[in-house]
């Protein structure tokens, strides 16, 4: 039976069908300006009373929005501006770890560690990077998106100074820890930041942007390390991240606006708080786009408060779990990969630092070539697919009434009928099952390459084809967590990078190890081995998406309601 959004009431504000659509003229034609609900992105209810504290999607068809409030005031340029924004600070945050891998050797032979050593520093940095986005998400949801990024740009800029004058070892790991933990927690509030300002309709290919133009750090970050280590020794890439980042904060201070939506609502509310105005707010263009001066109030969301164990809310449902361990596995084998390619190029193939980091081109490359790609098809699927599902509603719609006969009834069943429930999941997932298979063969082939010193040619077509397929799931993932927690996307994203680059600290420092053991092939179809039968767990997802897109958005459903009694009394 093909997948179809239910009707009214069970739809999301990307999902209405066309009878709530006709509801919403009507109510429309009495008001020039009337708002309509639109709860978390997910919530409509039929036959119920609408809180009129959201507001519909944008992503409507003209006709049947007109008159209505935006969902967002930020227009295609100003929301590629953003993208723009988000992808400058998020680069510094990806090009902190490649541009560190041309250098372990130099690190290694300059405070006189071994190999197992060298690694705890890439260790290091990875389980800070998974932790600081789990606490700071939260704060980014209930403070605002502008000061959280502030704070951790500065906090990463000082770091990168402390690096680049580092004289011991112990230095160099705590140093590290504190560059992870300021500058990862962007990656998690530019998601956030995406979600403000996008429908599900659109999402998916800014989501898409944003993480393709992060991971320029990760293609072009070796040959950086490579030219400023060969140039001007390995302290110069840190002098070079600390420029970088103080030019970001001080660009990020005076042009990055507030999106979130507890604060700004659909970008038209001036902020009150100091921390969350941008200077950018006072021109007069601006201004005027943003309607600052005929906000929409209405469209301001219930405030979110800080929780530490909102992530684990999160992490504790069961689909949510599965899909955070099949995209962080995959992350963490694409992190493996790199380490070893630096390992195996200047250990085996005796090559120098320069040409060890041109050697990681194909895989960065690839990477953002496929990561821009995937954010382009989820939009293309998720349109074609939501055009299916309502012309398919339409005709279940009819069905019932002419079997029933009382509408109310219909409208009763689509609401509650998993069957009738667009599923999300597949929409969002389905082509992960191939990419996550064409990877996990990338990478077999790989490991097999450096094991036998194969030319190094066919090493680097092998990493940049694994490459190319290995991050989709990453893009793939993430739009649908922004999907289905919209309040809490920052956080929710948060909990991806925590498993992530948990799973990456654990493999890299077993790598040693296991290549001693195991030699490289054998280490990489062990891992190709688990990231290919990881994707059968996908399955369940996709099959069952239904049933768990439904509970998702009945579980808004109560915290919008909560929220919304929250704020009305606390009118009172």
């Amino acid at each position: 039976m093909s997948d179809c959004p239910s009707l009214a009431g069970s739809l999301s504000s990307d999902e209405l069908h066309s009878s709530t659509s006709l509801e919403t003229r009507q109510v429309s034609e009495k008001s020039n300006r009337a708002p309509i609900a639109h709860l978390d992105d997910d919530v409509q209810s039929s036959g119920k009373s609408i809180h009129p504290s959201r507001t519909i999607s944008n992503q409507l068809d003209e006709q049947d929005v007109m008159d209505m409030i935006p969902y967002s005031r930020f227009g295609t340029k100003s929301k590629l501006g953003l993208v723009v924004q988000c992808a400058f600070t998020g680069f510094f945050s990806s090009i902190a770890g490649a541009i560190y891998y041309p250098v372990l050797s130099v690190i290694e032979n300059k405070f006189h560690i071994n190999e197992e050593q060298v690694n705890m520093t890439v260790v290091v940095y990875f389980i800070f990077q998974g932790l600081s986005p789990t606490l700071m998400g939260g704060l980014a949801d209930s403070l605002g998106r502008r000061p959280v990024i502030l704070c951790s740009v500065i906090i990463y800029f000082c770091a990168c100074i402390g690096l680049a004058c580092s004289n011991n070892y112990a230095q160099v790991i705590a140093l590290r820890c504190l560059q992870a933990a300021g500058i990862s927690p962007v990656i998690a509030i530019n998601s956030g930041m995406m979600g403000d300002v996008t429908t599900k309709a659109e999402r998916g290919g800014y989501v898409g942007y944003v993480s393709g133009f992060q991971v320029v750090g990760t293609a072009t970050g070796a040959v950086f390390g490579a030219l400023l280590s060969s140039r001007w020794g390995w302290r110069s890439i840190f002098w070079f991240l600390a420029i970088g980042s103080g030019a970001c904060s001080i660009v990020s201070l005076l042009l990055l606006p507030e999106t979130k939506r507890t604060i700004v609502g659909n970008g038209s509310v001036t902020p009150k708080s100091i921390y969350n105005y941008s200077p950018i707010l006072r021109l007069p263009p601006v201004r005027k786009q943003l309607h600052l001066d005929n906000p929409d109030y209405e469209t301001l969301e219930a405030h979110v408060r800080v929780s530490l164990w909102a992530p684990l809310s999160v992490m504790k449902i069961p689909e949510i779990s599965v899909l955070l361990f099949v995209a962080g596995l995959q992350y963490a084998v694409m992190c493996t990969h790199q380490t070893a390619l630096t390992t195996a190029l200047s250990k085996d193939y005796h090559m120098e630092v320069i040409y060890i980091g041109v050697c990681f081109l194909p895989s960065g490359l690839c990477t953002m070539v496929s990561v821009i790609l995937s954010g382009r098809y989820l939009n293309w699927t998720y349109r074609r697919r939501m055009a299916k599902h309502q012309m398919w509603l339409k005709e279940q719609e009819e069905l019932l009434i002419a079997e029933h006969h009382d509408v109310a009834k219909v409208h009763d069943i689509l609401a509650n009928d998993p069957q009738y429930t667009f599923n999300i999941y597949r929409a969002r997932l389905e082509p992960a099952l191939f990419t996550l298979v064409l990877s996990s063969s990338g990478f077999i082939c790989f490991g097999w390459c450096i094991s036998v010193k194969a030319p190094l040619a066919a090493v680097l077509v092998m990493s940049g084809f694994a490459s190319l397929f290995s991050n989709c799931i990453l893009t793939m993932s993430m739009t649908l967590i922004v999907d289905l927690f919209p309040s809490i996307s920052s956080t929710a994203t948060g909990c991806l990078n925590f498993v992530r680059c948990s799973l990456a600290a654990i493999l890299i420092a077993c790598l040693n190890k296991m290549s001693n053991k195991m030699k490289w092939g054998g280490v990489f179809t062990l891992l190709g081995c688990l990231t290919g039968c990881s994707s059968f767990l996908l399955l369940t997802l996709v099959k069952n998406g239904k049933t768990l897109a439904l509970k998702s958005r009945r579980k808004n459903e109560r915290e919008a309601a909560k929220n919304a009694a929250s704020k009305n009394d606390t009118k009172v």
